[in-house]
């Protein structure tokens, strides 16, 4: 298979939202040029702020910036193409059917709600000229295969990576606080409930839409914006990291998950569909009920007074974090997933 793959070509156009200057790190730049060679799309616009949105669907406005990186990246001769997030794989496939475009597109980070009946059907006209769907959980294999009518060999779980800077500074003896992120499908409500309980100091990174109609209690902090060197601070020198969830939608919580895992920091979180490909409850992780305040108090309350478990979670936290969610592991997976989708298509073409 090498041979014929080296043969082919290997040149792939990349485009992301996130590109939007070159010093933006992705897992291309730790595969070698003679292996595969990337040419990254840059995106329209600025960079998206995921927590300040105010809702959970893409605007118009975004929808023409991703048709218009999605218009520039099939402009131009490559073997392949890489979309990722789902609407970025969306436009690229409306563009190719247009442009009746046959080369092979690999949407990478296939991430998203079908939550009717006509977005389904939308999905399915749309997403069936998707050579690759790469998903980060198992449960949405078989899920966006039935929902989208496809087969499910087109889709292949990888495990998510977390590739920016690791704050290596070991937590000071400032005084001890809890520390939640994130804004999709999190469990505020719940958490607020089982951490004035507690009364441990907290803080909460969270955008308005999350917390709307939410009255924090007193020893709860709400941070609206904060720097990703201060997000990465906080995952370190928390004493328990929290991701509260709920348990609609296919997934969530995952890109916090892999930002703890990777700074060896175990975590307390909602048990619901997707964690069990991260979290691994007493091992690097303790999980809580869905909904319910006093099993995620009594969590909490475990690794904030057990410095022994503390220590346990966070040491299996860091070990699979570096085994299965770093931008080497990624690499790797997407190699696999480029040579499938290569050699597929070389058979189709013979």
């Amino acid at each position: 298979m090498a041979e014929t793959l080296a043969e082919r070509g290997t040149h792939w156009r990349v485009a992301s939202p996130y590109f939007t200057e070159n010093t933006v790190r992705w897992i291309d730049e730790t595969i070698p040029k003679d292996v595969y060679r990337f040419e990254r799309v840059q995106a329209v616009g600025s960079a998206r702020d995921w927590h300040a949105r105010r809702t959970a669907r893409s605007s118009v406005g975004e929808w023409q910036a991703y048709m218009q990186q999605a218009h520039t990246a099939l402009a131009h001769e490559s073997d392949g193409l890489i979309s990722v997030f789902p609407q970025l794989a969306a436009a690229m496939s409306i563009v190719s059917q247009v442009r009746r475009d046959d080369r092979p597109i690999v949407s990478w980070f296939f991430n998203t709600t079908l939550d009717t009946e006509l977005r389904q059907r939308a999905a399915r006209l749309v997403l069936s000229r998707i050579d690759r769907f790469v998903v980060h959980t198992t449960v949405e294999i078989e899920e966006y295969a039935s929902q989208l009518g496809l087969p499910e060999d087109r889709f292949q779980f990888v495990p998510l990576q977390y590739g920016a800077t690791i704050e290596t500074e070991s937590p000071g003896i400032d005084e001890p606080y809890v520390f939640t992120t994130g804004s999709g499908y999190r469990d505020y409500d719940t958490f607020f409930h089982a951490i004035e309980k507690l009364g441990y100091r907290t803080l909460v990174l969270a955008g308005p839409r999350a917390l709307a109609g939410l009255t924090p209690p007193p020893n709860v902090e709400i941070i609206d914006s904060m720097s990703k060197e201060q997000i990465r601070r906080h995952v370190r020198h928390a004493t328990v990291n929290v991701v509260p969830l709920r348990t609609v939608g296919l997934t969530a919580g995952l890109v916090t998950f892999v930002e703890c895992l990777r700074h060896g920091r175990g975590v307390v979180s909602t048990a619901r569909s997707g964690v069990e490909d991260y979290l691994i409850d007493g091992h690097n992780s303790l999980l809580a009920l869905p909904g319910n305040a006093e099993s995620l108090a009594s969590r909490i309350e475990a690794v904030w007074t057990d410095p022994e478990l503390r220590a346990k979670l966070d040491t299996n936290a860091l070990a699979f974090g570096n085994a299965h969610c770093t931008d080497e592991a990624a690499a790797r997976s997407l190699v696999e997933v480029l040579d499938g989708v290569t050699l597929n298509s070389e058979r189709a073409a013979a």
